[in-house]
């Protein structure tokens, strides 16, 4: 028995000799050891406990290593993990038909994972819903010119999207689909937007670039701006007093429209309780219900509007009132909304007292119109100034003093004598009885006042450069 347990013994230290080879032999390889076990060769318990091991680490540890692992059979397939290590952030890869796909990055300073976004670029047709999530992939390009509403709801929650208009189309703004600055926005080609899905269908723009250059800004809409540009920049329209589709420009339409309630009394005129009427005068277009079509604005006071006539209003009660900053435009009426006409002029800052009290720099007396009322325009190139915007003044001249001669002819009659002066040219002789012709001299100056200038007019304008003036009216 003693004889028998030394063999067993000695059988076990070999065993276990052999085990501690086996396992220094794969312990250098053993993230990325072979996955399937052997069919073949003669293994102790240990050894073959080991194998296992080993193959369960490296499906643990995800292959990791510095290079790719070849653990089936001594080749890769497709669906197999590899983490290479070979650099940091760690890259974590899946082999797919023949190559290395990187699935994100894991970085050990920190433990985080770096997602990556790729995979190809898919195509989708537009239209009223184009559904995102039926693609795979995050960069999308999409096709056509139809009005897109929305982005489905086949996609996960936060799932972020990529995409790229191939052409002009709208976008059109809701709660299943906000766009920067709350209105719709109307692509070009070659536009991106970064888009994120917040479940239920409802997609949100994080971020629109325009392959233009000119940033979506809708706080812009509405100004007028000079350039030396040798064409109307993208986003604007020339301002020559023209009428635009509302529907066109939504943006621009909200930014010089105001709209807020107003109370109406049925054929009166006035609609009171206006909480804003700054920058409001005669001539802007109302809207509104209870306002019948065409009607203006004649009066303005801090709480009211009067209308052009009292039949404008039609039905009595409190309900929202638009007024048309910037009028119809030339030629315009219930679809349009107009341009300001900036051809020829400069602009000047509105009077109005927030903060502070009116400047009155600008007076109707000799700006021509109120400076209070928004897109008014007023003022001349030239002025001919007439006799009361002269100052009072007087034009002598002096005369040093001369001679006067004139003829007096003396006729001797019966009753006695009497001159009259009648000619400084001597009758013809023979011209009656005996004359006696006499000079009468006499030294006088003359003062006297003279009028002159050509009553032309003259050039009133500043030193001036001329641009091209146009008008921002997308955002």
């Amino acid at each position: 028995m003693k004889r028998h347990l030394h063999v067993v013994a000695i059988a076990a230290i070999a065993g276990a000799l052999a085990a501690g080879a086996v396992q220094s032999l794969f312990s250098a390889l053993a993230d990325q050891s072979e996955r399937v076990l052997p069919t073949s060769g003669i293994y102790t318990g240990v050894q073959f406990s080991q194998l296992i091991g080993d193959s369960v680490r490296s499906i643990s540890t995800g292959n990791k290593g510095p290079t790719a692992p070849a653990n089936v059979g001594g080749s890769a397939v497709d669906g197999l993990e590899w983490i290479d290590d070979s650099s940091t952030p760690w890259l974590r890869k899946r082999y797919v038909s023949g190559g290395w796909a990187v699935e994100g990055a894991l970085d050990p300073s920190d433990s985080s994972y770096v997602g990556v976004i790729g995979g190809g670029v898919a195509s989708l047709s537009s239209a009223a819903t184009v559904d995102l999530g039926s693609v795979p992939q995050a960069n999308v390009t999409i096709t056509g010119t139809t009005t897109i509403s929305g982005f489905g709801s086949s996609a996960p929650v936060g799932i972020v999207k990529i995409i790229r208009f191939a052409d002009a189309l709208t976008l059109t703004y809701s709660s299943s689909l906000t766009v920067p600055g709350g209105f719709s926005l109307v692509t070009a080609a070659n536009d991106r937007a970064i888009v994120t899905h917040l479940g239920s269908g409802n997609w949100e723009v994080t971020q629109y670039t325009r392959a233009s250059g000119v940033p979506v800004d809708v706080a812009a809409v509405g100004k007028v701006e000079f350039n030396f540009a040798s064409a109307v920049p993208a986003l604007h329209v020339a301002g020559y007093g023209q009428a635009l589709t509302r529907t066109s420009y939504p943006a621009y339409l909200a930014k010089v429209t105001r709209a807020q309630n107003g109370t109406r009394t049925s054929g009166n005129a006035t609609i009171t309780s206006i909480a804003d009427t700054s920058g409001m005068g005669a001539g802007m277009p109302v809207e509104g219900t209870g306002i019948n079509a065409g009607c203006t604005i004649a009066v303005v006071t801090s709480s009211s509007i009067q209308l052009n006539s009292s039949s404008c209003v039609t039905a009595s009660g409190t309900s929202t009132v638009t007024v048309f900053l910037t009028g119809y435009g030339s030629g315009g009426g219930a679809t349009t909304v107009g341009v300001p006409d900036c051809r020829g002029r400069g602009l000047a800052g509105r009077d109005h007292n927030l903060p502070g009290s009116l400047a009155n720099r600008l007076t109707a007396s000799y700006f021509g119109s109120n400076s209070a009322v928004m897109a008014v325009a007023n003022g001349l190139e030239f002025h001919t100034l007439d006799a009361t915007e002269m100052p009072q003044h007087n034009h002598s001249i002096t005369d040093p003093g001369h001679v006067h001669s004139n003829a007096l002819r003396r006729d001797t009659v019966q009753s006695g004598s009497s001159f009259s002066a009648v000619s400084n040219t001597r009758p013809p002789s023979g011209d009656g009885p005996d004359l006696n012709w006499n000079t009468l001299q006499a030294f006088t100056g003359i003062t006297q006042t003279n009028n002159t200038g050509g009553g032309n007019p003259h050039a009133i304008v500043d030193p001036t450069i001329i641009a091209e003036c146009t008008v921002r009216v997308t955002p």
